[in-house]
């Protein structure tokens, strides 16, 4: 019964660092490794159904049945196949070496596969942060904006209440020419806002300024008429 055999090679490349592309584990170099594997496993292949042939049909010799005769061509045959089973051997344990290579290039994906994962956490976590800080500074400018507004409403408030006392000023400055008991009554006014800080020593002096300059106007007019009577 012929038992055929048949050796199968997949073909996979692959290349993780430059170190072992160095060392001769280079794509080409893998397909080309890969390739004459494959080859040599199909010429295997071919030849050991021939060698199974050869073996089955040998014929026992005249004088002892178990001894087989062997023509030459039958034996270089079978040389060549076992120099093919030792070549293709060979190729196999260096694609053994690969498949180790690849191995550790498996195992260096999986440490790099952790690390991308722990950087890929670190980075969700700086993105929760960076939220929770954009967050802060929108609350922030909106609280700026409320301060700004409510500045804005208080300024014009001081507006407001500069432009009344300036108005106050004013009007007790006019007052300053007024009759002698209108003038004397906002004289003291305004000595008595000015004791109690409500007016500066800049206003006092330009309301006391006018006080005095009317007071002496006065005084002028008065002896002027005076002086006019006594000539009568």
């Amino acid at each position: 019964m012929e038992n055929k055999v048949k050796n199968l090679c997949g073909l996979y490349l692959r290349v993780s660092t430059e170190d072992q592309a160095r060392e001769g584990f280079s794509l080409p170099e893998q397909k080309e490794r890969l390739e004459i594997a494959n080859k040599k496993s199909l010429e295997l292949d071919n030849n050991s159904n021939e060698v199974i042939d050869i073996v089955n049909n040998l014929k026992t010799t005249f004088t002892n049945k178990d001894k087989y005769v062997l023509n030459k061509d039958d034996k270089d045959k079978i040389d060549k196949f076992i120099q093919q089973v030792d070549s293709t051997n060979e190729e196999y344990k260096k694609m053994q070496k690969l498949s180790i290579t690849l191995n550790d290039v498996e195992t260096e994906l999986k440490e790099h596969r952790k690390k991308v994962k722990i950087l890929t956490e670190n980075n969700d976590a700086l993105n929760i942060k960076v939220k929770s800080l954009e967050k802060k500074v929108d609350k922030q400018e909106n609280d700026i904006d409320d301060l700004k507004d409510k500045n804005s409403k208080l300024q014009s408030t001081i507006n407001f209440f500069e432009n009344l006392f300036d108005r106050l000023v004013k009007f007790i400055k006019n007052k300053m020419f007024g009759k002698e008991k209108e003038r004397e009554d906002y004289w003291i006014f305004s000595k008595d806002l000015y004791t109690h800080n409500i007016f500066s020593d800049k206003t006092i002096e330009s309301i006391q300024d006018d006080y005095i300059c009317n007071k002496e106007n006065d005084k002028n007019k008065n002896k002027g008429k005076d002086d006019y009577e006594i000539g009568m």
